[in-house]
């Protein structure tokens, strides 16, 4: 993985509007950004998008001897892969830092918390028990990959159905779909994973963007951190505890961490109703024969989810008139040259709010020509 370098100017730049209660993207600190689920053509497939964020979830099952220590329960694994597809700085065909510490903290929140019933898992014990595999693949990562992930994983769990078996001796039959109707995943609860970043010690925001993570987690020349850092919140809709984990500096406020809990609390109850919603509106439009694949939502916009889209920066006050007539009455005593046409304008979009978008002009052709030339025209 290659190392993301942030300037200076963009730290304080950072840090100054978020000290003024300003983010750049115009949320609110406890203000999330837009969340879609999608789900695909077979059981436990869904593509979750979180802002431009967004990841593929996909569930597999398989028949396999159970663990020793544990002859009566089936066996959960996740995988996390996050290929260049994902950004420029990840490498193919490698682990990275990242997809080690996500998968961990995956397999916490989902195996450690015990929100499957593993013992439904079992056909024969000490014999035969299923084996469910849960692949992420990350094709965009814009910030808080690791909530996107969880409710991924979680989407696709409570989605997904295995095959029915029917035993007769020592013989076990797998009906296909045709044949019986799948059996859905038993949850006992929904964990899901919220995640804050925290600037300056006492500044926390939910939902940040990947600029917003870059900047909480960068340190100084010296090595020095700035007081920031990233929290991680498991929470189920029972608003009980299933994960904590923190990177960066140390909180020293108990305060910060229980108005974190608190917020993720209400975050996760109406995520995982987002969730079930979804689920069942899915099996109503199965049921009735409806076609359901990915392509609703593969359209131009998601095609160029890796190009950098404009930056939207919510200002305090701005009238694009007042700074043209300002320029125009400016005293132009000195000769000068005439200025490079910019390439970007300001373009109002919601209130108190502005775009800096790339105007839409064909390209101009400049015409050179060389000392050369002149000289044997001479």
């Amino acid at each position: 993985m290659r190392d993301i370098f942030i300037s200076n100017c963009e730290k304080s730049f950072s840090n100054k509007i978020l000290s003024e209660g300003y983010r750049l993207d115009g949320r609110n600190y406890n203000e999330s950004r837009q969340l879609s689920i999608s789900f695909g053509s077979e059981y436990g497939s869904c593509i979750v998008s979180l802002g431009e964020t967004k990841v593929l979830a996909q569930v597999s099952c398989e028949v396999t001897q159970p663990k020793q220590i544990r002859p009566n329960e089936g066996i959960l694994y996740i995988n996390v892969e996050i290929s260049p597809m994902a950004g420029p700085q990840f490498e193919a065909n490698r682990q990275t830092d990242l997809s080690v510490y996500l998968n961990r903290l995956l397999e916490k929140c989902y195996k450690d918390s015990k929100c499957i019933d593993l013992e439904s898992l079992c056909i024969v014990v000490e014999e035969k028990v299923w084996s469910l595999r849960v692949d992420i693949k990350v094709l965009n990562h814009d910030g808080n990959l690791i909530e996107c992930a969880s409710i991924a994983t979680l989407t696709s769990l409570a989605h997904f159905k295995r095959p029915d078996v029917t035993r007769s001796g020592d013989s076990v039959i797998i009906h296909t779909l045709a044949e019986k109707d799948p059996i859905p995943t038993v949850l006992f609860h929904y964990p899901v994973c919220a995640t804050f970043a925290i600037f300056d010690g006492d500044i926390l925001l939910s939902d940040p963007s990947f600029f917003e993570e870059s900047v909480c987690t960068s340190s100084t020349e010296e090595g020095i951190n700035s007081g920031g850092g990233v929290l991680v919140i498991g929470l189920n809709q029972y608003k009980e505890l299933c994960l904590l984990d923190h990177s960066g500096a140390a909180i020293n406020s108990s305060k910060l961490v229980h108005k974190a809990i608190t917020s993720a609390a209400d975050k996760c109850k109406e995520i995982v109703d987002m969730i079930k919603k979804s689920i069942v509106s899915d099996d109503t439009l199965r049921q009735k024969r409806v076609k359901i694949n990915f392509a609703d939502m593969i359209t131009q916009h998601h095609l160029l989810a890796l190009t950098r889209k404009d930056l939207n920066i919510k200002l305090k006050s701005y009238n694009v008139d007042d700074n043209r007539s300002e320029i125009d009455g400016m005293d132009t005593d000195h000769d000068l040259s005439d200025p490079e046409p910019s390439k970007y304008d300001v373009v109002a979009s919601a209130p108190h709010t502005a775009e800096i978008q790339t105007k839409k002009e064909s390209s101009k052709w400049i015409e050179i020509s060389s000392d050369s030339e002149e000289d044997e025209k001479e």
